[in-house]
């Protein structure tokens, strides 16, 4: 991997553009993420105004800078990172801003309770990565630091942040305790789940994929022309499916407790490990989830291959099925 450029005097910063952080570093209550591109919005040789990839601008002294950021290469078009995937953002992807609903919620607070829960479900599936109740909290990192010694039986810290934007730095599966251990970030969190990353533009596809489907279910209560059009949403009533049984989905069924109950509703995914992205979460039975399980629809497929392979009375009903 070719070594970062240093971040020296202010006078060579004219012509870059981009830099980052080489480890998280605490900002108040806020983290500055490691290897997050920041965009150099101005420079008056003292002071300098960052505008990170994964969050708002924020002003930083020269000192602070040399010392702890590097330099990004970039060209017209993507800025360049090893730290996402395919090792580069589009410079555009900066200026995409989250799809604003304020005007949905607003028009639903006092008509359809059930019709918000999933609405602002919707939303903070598709704008925040899960939880981690391991991610340090800033008091800890702060002892930590002041005292950087645990027993032996004390794991502090976790890789994986409490709750993100979507777009911070993906983590890999196969990253190791002992590789985060070995980080300059730790015990600071340094990404979210590969499976919660998505980048701004596909973020708000995701919202607009959903909140289609959960306008489309039968029993929807119609959404006013003005915000479909504001929104950009295709809406087709009653022609919503869960994709696990083929039937309509019912979203009054949407009143009942959160996945106890037969027929109630949930958002799904139909390869699990791929996560919230577009085209794999939609709006289907919990029941047919649990059917599923942790598997992706074509694991299904080929475990009843498989069955069907063993017992031919099984392969003659699901030929006699698909006519």
């Amino acid at each position: 991997m070719e070594q970062p450029q240093k971040a020296t005097s202010p006078r060579h910063f004219i012509t870059y553009k981009f830099v980052a952080y080489k480890k998280t570093m605490p900002d108040k209550k806020c983290w500055r993420c490691a290897h997050v591109p920041c965009k150099i919005i101005s420079n008056n040789g003292e002071i300098l105004t960052l505008k990170p990839f994964n969050g708002k601008e924020f002003t930083i002294d020269i000192a602070i800078f040399e010392k702890e950021l590097y330099v990004l290469k970039n060209d017209e078009t993507y800025v360049y990172t090893p730290y996402y995937p395919t090792e580069r953002i589009a410079i555009s992807e900066f200026d995409i801003k989250h799809l604003s609903i304020l005007n949905l919620k607003k028009y639903f607070e006092e008509k359809d309770n059930y019709i918000l829960k999933a609405i602002e479900k919707a939303e903070q599936d598709s704008y925040h990565s899960k939880g981690n109740n391991s991610c340090i909290t800033f008091d800890k990192y702060t002892e930590y630091k002041s005292n950087p010694t645990t027993s032996k039986l004390e794991r502090i810290g976790d890789p994986i942040f409490n709750r993100s934007v979507r777009h911070s730095p993906p983590i890999y599966k196969h990253f190791t305790r002992e590789e985060y251990e070995q980080t300059p970030s730790f015990p600071a969190p340094i990404g979210i789940r590969y499976d919660d990353f998505a980048l701004p533009s596909e973020q708000n596809n995701i919202l607009r994929d959903i909140l289609n489907q959960i306008f489309s279910c039968k029993n929807a209560p119609e959404c006013p022309k003005q915000i479909i059009d504001e929104l950009g949403l295709t809406i087709v009533p009653n022609t919503h499916t869960c994709l696990w049984c083929g039937n309509i989905i019912d979203i009054s069924e949407l009143n009942q407790e959160y996945c106890s109950k037969e027929h109630s509703i949930n958002f799904c995914h139909r390869i699990p490990e791929l996560g919230t992205k577009r085209g794999n979460v939609y709006f289907g039975h919990c029941s047919c989830n649990r059917e599923q399980g942790g598997y992706s629809e074509l694991q299904r497929i080929e475990q009843i291959i498989q069955l069907a392979k063993c017992n031919p009375e099984y392969k003659e009903k699901i030929l006699k099925e698909l006519g």
